[in-house]
């Protein structure tokens, strides 16, 4: 089932990794394949050692349909984002480097970019802590997330969603640049954030791409 999208999966994890924004068994990549069925990576691998027929088909309850792995741990936290956010479609969770830096210190990005108020929605809050694989980091993410494409798991990582696998991936890499670009700016000693006058015109644009699901549209 869904030969193309877990091809597509295994591509962007080899990616990730070559392009240092996930490592080892860390991270995990799901797709909407259905409206009854959603990809996901399988728990306890390494991700860009992954083939196709590594990777898992579950229903909304979390059910296995297909496949032979346990899937990801993080199972909860993909569907709760896909359950509250029917634009969504991709989800990546990653331990990118200057993101995860900023998990531990639980210090949000603000926008200092405006390509991350115009493609994120904006700032990137840091979601309350909680432990992997739980109800209750679900929970915290999403709500991290509302109106936004993008949240920091305190002390943990970055989350980045999309309306394909494609936009999940742009995101992703664009709060690690901007992550980067805010950390030395930081050990510079000053940060300017884009003014909130234009900020709020750019987020509007960004809210009209959301539509009409209505969802992600409150601050």
């Amino acid at each position: 089932m869904y030969e193309d999208l877990k091809e597509k999966i295994v591509e962007v994890l080899a990616y990730l990794d070559s392009r240092g924004l996930n490592y080892g068994r860390s991270g995990n990549v799901s797709v909407r394949a259905s409206s009854e069925h959603v990809v996901i990576t399988p728990s306890g691998r390494v991700k860009a050692r992954l083939s196709p027929g590594d990777l898992v088909v579950v229903d909304f309850t979390g059910s296995v349909v297909e496949g032979v792995l346990k899937p990801s741990s993080e199972l909860p936290l993909h569907l709760a984002i896909y359950s509250a956010y029917d634009y969504v479609n991709a989800v990546i969770h990653a331990h990118s480097i200057y993101t995860s830096v900023l998990s531990v210190v639980r210090e949000h990005l603000p926008p200092i970019l405006e390509e991350m108020v115009l493609y994120m929605g904006g700032d990137v809050r840091v979601a309350d802590y909680a432990p992997f694989g739980t109800r209750e980091l679900a929970e915290s993410a999403v709500e991290a997330l509302r109106g936004r494409k993008a949240a920091i798991l305190a002390n943990h990582g970055v989350v980045a969603v999309g309306v394909n696998l494609d936009d999940a991936l742009e995101v992703l890499e664009l709060v690690e640049r901007a992550a980067q670009v805010y950390v030395f700016s930081r050990l510079l000693g000053r940060v300017t954030t884009i003014p909130p006058a234009v900020a709020e015109r750019q987020r509007k644009l960004f809210l009209e791409k959301l539509k009409p699901s209505g969802h992600g549209e409150s601050e």
